[in-house]
C-alpha cells in the first residue's frame, strides 16, 4: 500500500498534510453527476487493465492508478454522509485498501467499479459508527423552495430528496443561520435514526442519497430486484417521516 503511506503520511515544509489530492478541497466535490455517468469505453478498458495488473501481478503501479481514479469521488461521498473531512479521509483510506485486498471478487456484471466502491466505503461508514469511531453529522444537501413554503432537501444531482421536509415562510423566504443549523441538527438526528436499521437499509440510503444511484442500479449492486430495494428504502422513509413529522425550523 506505497501509496497510502506515501500520500497520506507526507507533509509539507509549512507543516500541512499533504494526504490526498483532494486534502485542500473545503468541500466535498459533486460525486452524483459522475456516478450516474456510465464509464466511457477507454475508462472501461483501463479499468480492466489496471485490475487485471492488480490481481495477477499484484501491480503497485497500477494500484496507485486505480486509487486515483477513484479516491475524490469516494471522498465527497463519504464526506457527505459523515460530514466531517477528517473523518472522510480516514474512511475512504480504509475503502480503497479494503477494495485492492478484495479486488479479485469485483463483478463488472452486476455493478461499476464506482458503485461497487460506494458500497464498500458506506459499509465502512456503518462499522465506524457502531464502534463510535465517528459522530455522522451529513452535510445539507442543496435546498430548493416550492410554492407552499416548504423547504425540501434535494439531492447534488438536482433530483428531490424524500427524506427531509421542512417548513419555510414562502418562496422568497432568507434563511436565517439559526434554521440552517436546526437543519443541521435535524440531519443528524435522522441520520441516528437511520442507524437503528439494518445495514443493509442503511447502504440503500446513502447509496441513494448522498451519491444519488437509482434503484436499479443500487440493486444490481446488492444482487437484490429494484422492487425489493425500493420497498426498503422506501419503508425507511416512511419510518423518518413518522419519527420526525413534528419537526420544523423556528
Amino acid at each position: 500500500m506505497g501509496w497510502f503511506t506515501a500520500r497520506r503520511g507526507r507533509t509539507r515544509g509549512d507543516g500541512t498534510s499533504a494526504a490526498t489530492p483532494s486534502a485542500k478541497s473545503t468541500a466535498p466535490a459533486d460525486s452524483a453527476t459522475s456516478a450516474a455517468q456510465t464509464p466511457s469505453a477507454e475508462n472501461a478498458a483501463t479499468e480492466r487493465r489496471l485490475i487485471r495488473a492488480i490481481v495477477r501481478h499484484s501491480s503497485q503501479t497500477a494500484a496507485d492508478q486505480l486509487v486515483r481514479m477513484y479516491f475524490d469521488d469516494v471522498l465527497a461521498f463519504v464526506w457527505r454522509v459523515t460530514g466531517d473531512r477528517e473523518h472522510a479521509l480516514d474512511l475512504t483510506q480504509e475503502t480503497m485498501i479494503a477494495a485492492l485486498r478484495s479486488l479479485s471478487g469485483y463483478d463488472p456484471d452486476k455493478a461499476s467499479l464506482r458503485t461497487w466502491l460506494y458500497a464498500i466505503a458506506s459499509h465502512k461508514v456503518i462499522d465506524a459508527r457502531r464502534a463510535n469511531r465517528v459522530t455522522v453529522t451529513p452535510l445539507p444537501m442543496d435546498e430548493t423552495l416550492d410554492g407552499t413554503g416548504t423547504i425540501r432537501k434535494t439531492r447534488s444531482d438536482g433530483n428531490p430528496s424524500e427524506v427531509i421536509t421542512v417548513a419555510g415562510d414562502g418562496p422568497n423566504r432568507t434563511r436565517d443561520p439559526a434554521d440552517i443549523q436546526a437543519d443541521v441538527d435535524l440531519l443528524a438526528r435522522i441520520d441516528a435514526f437511520v442507524g437503528r436499521f439494518d445495514a443493509g437499509t442503511q447502504e440503500i440510503f446513502h447509496l441513494h442519497t448522498a451519491a444519488g444511484l437509482p434503484f436499479p442500479q443500487i440493486a444490481a449492486a446488492r444482487g437484490e430486484r429494484t422492487e425489493a430495494v425500493k420497498a426498503r428504502y422506501y419503508r425507511l422513509i416512511q419510518a423518518i417521516r413518522k419519527e420526525f413529522a413534528d419537526e420544523r425550523t423556528s
